[in-house]
């Protein structure tokens, strides 16, 4: 996997550092460079960054400033030459502080942290999926939905607690769930994990029987 990194520093040579120790590590990763903060401020504003390599004494804004300004929860390693600054880049909550000239092995195993960490936040964002019901967004877990059904322009969401009824085409609902779901009907998709037992064409989710079509029974089958 990929990730978009910003390096903003007012040094070009430590751009260059820092650039290249994110190509050696991994080839793949999007790479931005700003000399400025100000010019960081509109490329944050303009597209996705996973983590935010930033110096602190620059001209116009300081990082610290850049970062006090900053409104999205992006993963931010300070690269500077001065170690005093430490405590109120944490208090900004900085993920890491790198000294420079920073080595290698030390950039490295703060990658790695970072990389973990954003994997395990996009790994529990996952878990769960935002069902607007009326005026209200609910935060439903993945875990607690038992299967989906069309209804017309809307969708039925069925927990064993709730059935929710969503304002939205079945087919994109369905592509956005994760493999622990699977669609056994053209209107239907269940969690697998969900189901007590098949009984001719149809599966039993607690007392509820939902329908098999034959153009999506060899899959449920393969994956049961």
């Amino acid at each position: 996997m990929s990730y978009n990194c910003l390096i903003v520093d007012d040094e070009p040579l430590a751009i260059k550092v820092i650039r290249e120790y994110l190509i050696k590590l991994d080839s793949d990763n999007k790479i931005i460079e700003a000399g400025e903060a100000l010019e960081a401020q509109k490329i944050l504003k303009a597209e996705p960054i996973d983590i935010l390599y930033l110096d602190i004494n620059m001209p116009l804004m300081s990082g610290l400033e850049l970062r006090s300004s900053i409104d999205q929860n992006v993963l931010t390693i300070f690269t500077t030459a001065y170690a005093e600054h430490a405590i109120k880049a944490f208090e900004l909550a900085a993920f890491d502080y790198l000294l420079k000239p920073i080595s290698f092995s030390r950039f490295q195993k703060s990658y790695t942290r970072a990389i973990q960490s954003i994997t395990s936040g996009r790994e529990e964002e996952s878990k769960w999926h935002l069902i607007k019901e009326g005026k209200r967004m609910y935060k439903v877990p993945y875990a607690e939905i038992d299967y989906l059904q069309a209804y017309g322009d809307y969708v039925k969401v069925h927990t064993a607690s709730k059935v929710f009824v969503m304002k939205t085409k079945f087919t994109s609902l369905a592509d956005s769930f994760p493999s622990s779901h699977v669609r056994v009907h053209r209107s239907y998709m269940v969690r697998l994990e969900s189901i007590s037992y098949l009984e001719g064409n149809h599966v039993v989710i607690s007392a509820d029987k939902v329908p098999i079509s034959e153009g999506f029974k060899s899959d449920l089958m393969n994956k049961l």
